[in-house]
């Protein structure tokens, strides 16, 4: 994994830390009267709206202290990948992020953190594939917009090499059904787990989790149209836990539930 997501409601309190990896909060819901300090940076008092982002870097000390309960979603990503990821980005592991004044709104960063927080919030288990994509999508984010190379970013370097991707292509083919890791789809493609997910997007368009959804539902679309098989059969079989599962992710994907495809004609 290239790093970690917490969902947090917390109670009214306060803390201090020193992080020990580069660690990004997003707020959910809006908290007022927050009091905040980075560093050696004087103490200041802000309201955050849905949608602040707080940045704290590795090896910086910070201090929180709220009067209600609040939600947020918090990133953290070692040093050792955020310079990894910076390679694709920008040719060079050097790289600081900087952080924004407190209060400000990030609506792209909320995007993924409303993602987020609905996959470890489901009665499903959480998808390790699909969170470690969305992290990693996010560690690009920071690149792009906290740091001092944003101006002066270059495309990525390429995706997978053509026998790489034929390679990992025929092996999601053949597992889709089941539980796959990235580190699985990286030893196929022979290259490192750091390096596979954003050379996988570049490849096909789409990140590995995104593919890999695409074909459990092609395939339960095509025995739901088939007709031959009950509902809970079909999610059994596309790689789904459950009924409901299956109904919850085609509805979000192809925005029919599988009764409304089976009867659509």
């Amino acid at each position: 994994m290239r790093g970690s997501v917490i969902y947090s409601v917390r109670s009214p309190g306060s803390q201090k830390f020193l992080a020990k990896e580069h660690s990004v909060g997003i707020v959910l819901a809006p908290a007022r009267k927050l009091r905040a300090s980075l560093g050696s940076d004087k103490i200041k008092e802000y309201d955050a709206p849905v949608g602040c982002i707080a940045i704290n870097p590795a090896g910086v000390d910070s201090s929180l202290a709220w009067l209600a309960t609040r939600k947020n979603v918090v990133v953290a990503i070692p040093p050792e990948v955020l310079s990894e990821l910076a390679v694709h980005e920008f040719d060079n592991a050097d790289v600081e992020l900087e952080p924004p004044a407190f209060g400000t709104v990030d609506l792209l960063a909320l995007d993924m953190a409303q993602r987020m927080s609905a996959e470890l919030t489901e009665k499903a288990a959480p998808n390790d594939l699909y969170l470690d994509s969305l992290v990693t999508l996010f560690g690009i984010h920071l690149l792009r917009t906290y740091t001092s190379r944003r101006k002066h970013a270059v495309s990525p370097k390429g995706g997978l090499s053509a026998n790489s991707a034929r390679r990992v292509r025929d092996h999601l083919n053949e597992n889709f059904t089941q539980k796959v890791h990235v580190a699985e789809l990286a030893s196929v493609a022979g290259i490192s787990t750091n390096h596979f997910i954003v050379r996988f997007a570049r490849t096909f368009g789409i990140p590995p989790h995104q593919y890999l959804i695409n074909l459990r539902l092609d395939f339960a679309e095509k025995l739901l149209v088939e007709g031959k098989l009950p509902i809970a059969e079909v999610a059994y079989l596309s790689g789904f836990s459950d009924q409901s599962h299956l109904a919850t992710t085609m509805k979000r994907y192809r925005g029919k539930t599988p009764t409304e495809l089976r009867f659509a004609k």
